[in-house]
């Protein structure tokens, strides 16, 4: 019996750790999508790069707004380079993400240095990742324990 629990609880620490791996990595193994720069004022080119993968539109997202997509079809091969500038209307963060590719690239607008106006403040979504690894792990040891100590219970209710 002991040669079973432990080759269940070597399935369940198994299982476990496969379930604890990071989804989004695995699909953007093969490409990449970056941008630079990173952060600048209005008037900023910020330029675009992709690799790994066959272009053919952007989904380009600002707060709330409806997101705008852009056909660069165009681009030869498996990359890409588009150039986008900001603005005044396009202060905040933006985040970008490419047909075919995982990634997602962000920018931040800013306002000029000679601006008094204050940049709307814009929070990212809570990321639950660690929240939902966590509760996995937790129950893989719920199984576990129930596994190792389940047998022992009926035995002990049996004999007594």
């Amino acid at each position: 019996m002991n040669r079973v629990a432990r080759s269940l609880m070597t399935t369940m620490a198994i299982l476990g750790l496969v379930l604890l791996m990071p989804v989004g990595s695995v699909a953007a193994a093969h490409c990449s999508l970056t941008v630079s720069p990173r952060t600048g004022p209005t008037g900023t080119a910020f330029v675009f790069k992709g690799t790994g993968f066959t272009p053919t539109t952007l989904t380009i997202a600002h707060g709330s707004e409806t997101p705008q997509v852009v056909d660069v079809g165009g681009s030869k091969g498996s990359s890409l380079k588009y150039s986008l500038i900001a603005d005044a209307m396009a202060v905040g963060d933006w985040h970008v993400v490419a047909a075919g590719c995982a990634d997602v690239a962000s920018i931040r607008v800013t306002l000029p240095p000679t601006a008094t106006e204050a940049a709307a403040a814009t929070t990212a979504p809570p990321d639950d990742t660690s929240q939902l690894e966590g509760l996995t792990l937790l129950g893989v040891l719920f199984l576990a324990a129930t596994a190792l100590f389940l047998p022992r219970l009926t035995r002990a209710a049996r004999a007594g």
